[in-house]
């Protein structure tokens, strides 16, 4: 049998675990198919790490797993950047469009940006210090003095 024959048989052997696995851990079926098909993505990519493996169901258990808790951190970011603007979490989680008309007033400002690459667009503090073209420890510095200003401009709303 070859390998994307044994793929397409673990799809079928799996598909509907993983998927209420999925489910249950996201309580969203669009979020849980994507996760699921997300997690097949990646063995066809690693498919020979999938079938060297002594358990290759086992291991799209935990690539789930992973995807799962993937999608948690880009919600949750997205989430915690909201709250932190708004000092609320009653509100709807809200695209990047909502986020820039509701706090126009501080939409331009550098420290606004610099949290938004953060929270929303889940640029980790390496590739932010890369682009800005400083050291980690200046960036998380950066990062820590913008949210100081972002909550002093906060506070005088």
């Amino acid at each position: 049998m070859e390998i994307d024959e044994k793929i397409e048989q673990l799809y079928r052997e799996m598909y509907e675990l993983l998927y209420a696995y999925a489910y249950s851990a996201l309580h969203s079926h669009v979020q849980a198919e994507d996760a699921v098909q997300e997690t097949f993505r990646i063995a066809c990519v690693r498919r020979a790490e999938v079938f060297s493996s002594p358990n290759p169901k086992g291991w799209l258990r935990i690539t789930l797993k992973h995807v799962i808790y993937s999608i948690w951190h880009k919600n949750n970011n997205k989430d915690k950047l909201l709250a932190y603007l708004t000092a609320t979490t009653e509100q709807a989680v809200m695209d990047e469009i909502d986020v820039d008309i509701l706090f126009s007033d501080i939409a331009d400002s550098a420290e606004y940006q610099l949290i938004k690459r953060i929270a929303i667009d889940n640029c980790s503090m390496a590739e932010l210090a890369q682009e800005l073209g400083i050291s980690v420890e200046a960036c998380k510095k950066r990062v820590q003095r913008a949210r100081k200003t972002l909550q002093r401009k906060l506070r005088r709303r």
